[in-house]
């Protein structure tokens, strides 16, 4: 379906130039729609080999929790699971990766539990440890998941854009100049007829 436009030879220019335009921010945007895939699919495979990682370590950390809950007494466990507590700091700030905004997070600090040095196994301090470092790459890999969230929401906006541009404003755009075109020739002919009576 044409724009409803008058059909003259200034919005025939305008429109020209519009189609040009839109042709090439087309262009563009494919473009950038591939790199953003290309992106999106190195990112995932790069995510899927960092989390196998932190899964394993994961596994690593429980076992070594079960030996310890193993070396502790059990009123002493209960004492330290009531008494121990730690605290996290994150912060959070906004970064633009391949233009696309996303929401980082940082460990500020971790405050690992206190507890009796005498009175616990030394299994205790590798926990600890190991969760410090855990907890770092458990952040990493909640910031690689948002990126590729992002990276997602981007590319689906960009493919919108796309087919915006080619199914619907790029067609009605040839549309609409073909029409008047074939208006200016119809009014060029009728003109030409008048002359022609004109002389006769």
């Amino acid at each position: 379906m044409p724009l409803r436009v008058n059909p003259n030879r200034m919005e025939l220019l305008r429109l020209k130039k519009r189609l040009v335009l839109a042709r090439r921010g087309h262009k563009l945007l494919e473009d950038k729609l591939e790199g953003l895939i290309q992106r999106f699919l190195q990112e995932s495979k790069d995510y899927i080999m960092f989390r196998e990682e932190v899964e394993s370590e994961f596994l690593v950390f429980l076992a070594i929790g079960v030996y310890a809950r193993t070396r502790i007494a059990d009123e002493l466990w209960q004492l330290l699971v009531e008494s121990s507590k730690g605290s996290v700091n994150l912060k959070q700030r906004t970064e633009k990766r391949m233009n696309v905004p996303v929401e980082v997070l940082s460990v500020e600090e971790v405050s690992l539990p206190v507890y009796s040095l005498v009175e616990t196994p030394a299994v205790l301090d590798e926990i600890a440890r190991k969760w410090k470092d855990l907890l770092e790459k458990i952040v990493e890999l909640a910031n690689k998941e948002r990126y590729l969230i992002a990276l997602a929401m981007e590319i689906e906006r960009t493919k919108r854009r796309v087919n915006a541009l080619e199914y619907k404003l790029i067609p009605q755009l040839e549309e609409t100049i073909k029409f008047i075109g074939t208006k200016l020739e119809e009014l060029e002919r009728s003109n030409f007829f008048r002359l022609l009576r004109l002389k006769e």
